[in-house]
């Protein structure tokens, strides 16, 4: 698989491009954000890896670029010297699929990279459109409709909602949540989760009235549960005015750390 490096340190980019080759990938470097839109342009790629700090745009400059331009792929692993939450929320919500802290360890680098393409893998595999209640999702075109109605999310939203929406009726913890769209455990006091169900839940309108119901189940997590043949649901259907669809350097010192 391809990976584009869009790194303006040379000693950081050939460090993240050898780890990149000895997992069997092709690495290829960009040293600012206009040679990185260049080579998207013209090749393509199944990662980014895309460094916060760049000279004349800015890494969150691309980001956005790239999910304007290029859609949801390629997978973008953000690289940023930033740990504070507001910081990675934004980048996520801009479409990040991941981040990484700098200086970080080589090992971690290495399994982000490799979890991202596996994801991308698995994802260019999925076609299938899943319907409960009221709402259709569609994954290739990354698109949710309620009673054909487009609702407007943010890729991380999307993430989060696919992931509920693959998994009805289960029980899933807030580490499984995690995990599965952030890739990693967040910070025990992040209300980053919080905040994304909460978002959900009003864009979504979730409730037995469309057909889908978000549960919170204290200490163990949530459950999209599908209500849509209960009383509740079928009574405001009854009443509900139909709706027309819408048109539609070495390893060490800089950025990495030793084993």
């Amino acid at each position: 698989m391809r990976v584009l490096i869009v790194e303006d340190d040379p000693v950081h980019a050939q460090a993240a491009a050898r780890v990149v080759a000895s997992l069997g990938h092709e690495a290829v470097v960009a040293g600012d954000g206009e040679h990185a839109q260049q080579r998207l342009r013209a090749e393509p790629f199944d990662l980014v890896i895309l460094d916060w700090l760049l000279p004349r745009m800015s890494g969150f400059e691309v980001l956005y670029w790239i999910r304007r331009t290029l859609g949801t792929t390629p997978a973008v692993l953000f690289v940023t010297s930033k740990s504070l939450d507001d910081d990675i929320v934004l980048a996520m919500d801009a479409g990040a699929d991941d981040y990484i802290v700098k200086p970080f360890r080589v090992a971690e680098f290495a399994s982000r990279v490799s979890a991202l393409l596996m994801r991308s893998t698995r994802d260019a595999a999925r076609t299938g459109a899943i319907r409960a209640g009221d709402y259709v999702l569609n994954p290739r075109e990354r698109t949710i409709l309620l009673r054909g109605e487009p609702i407007k999310l943010t890729p991380k939203e999307f993430d989060l909602v696919e992931f509920f929406f693959s998994n009805i009726g289960k029980l899933l913890s807030r580490k499984v949540v995690c995990i599965s769209t952030w890739g990693r455990e967040l910070d025990p006091d992040s209300r980053t989760l919080d905040t994304h169900i909460y978002r959900i839940r009003q864009k979504l309108e979730l409730g037995p009235e469309n057909g889908l119901r978000l549960s919170s189940v204290y200490t163990h997590g949530y459950r999209l549960e599908d209500v849509s043949s209960g009383p509740a649901h079928d009574s405001a259907a009854a009443h509900r005015p139909s709706l027309q669809p819408a048109l539609a350097r070495p390893l060490t010192p800089a950025g990495f750390e030793c084993e």
